[in-house]
């Protein structure tokens, strides 16, 4: 079974993507950092994230810009900077509409730049067509190796 991973520091938000995959009937993993600095760590295996069988490497990633520590752009230059996590599909999940938050998303490997739809309906339907492209037993899996993550 693939994962998903949700970066998202929203409550809201969480609970409506768990229950968006809950309605399309998804067979992935669910698993959700709150941070950019959990993210990483989730990455590259550190500290609770050691444990693979609970917390497997991802499918993809939705990816929230604006958060507590490291934000999403941070993350995903730290993602597209780590050779074994280079090719994993990173989807902006966001509610910026700023035109240079997208070029520099997409400049720095952003796979796809989704805004935040404000019903559940738009919601299933971004989370249906990612688990087709990602999350479906026969959609290509990602290379990945451990990471580490930059020294403070």
């Amino acid at each position: 079974m693939k994962t998903l991973l949700l970066v998202e520091d929203g409550e809201v938000e969480t609970f409506l993507v768990q229950r968006a995959l809950d309605r399309i009937g998804s067979p992935c993993s669910f698993q959700v950092v709150k941070n950019g600095d959990q993210a990483i760590d989730y990455l590259a295996g550190l500290g609770q994230y050691a444990d693979r069988q609970a917390y497997p490497l991802p499918a993809v990633i939705l990816l929230d810009l604006v958060m507590p520590g490291r934000n999403g752009h941070q993350v995903l230059q730290w993602i597209r900077a780590q050779p074994g996590l280079k090719a994993l599909p990173v989807i902006i999940f966001t509610s910026s509409v700023q035109v240079e938050d997208a070029k520099a998303a997409y400049g720095s490997g952003a796979n796809d730049y989704c805004l935040k739809p404000d019903n559940v309906e738009g919601l299933r339907q971004i989370l249906a067509r990612i688990a087709k492209k990602w999350l479906e037993p026969d959609a290509p899996a990602p290379q990945s190796a451990p990471a580490r993550p930059p020294s403070p």
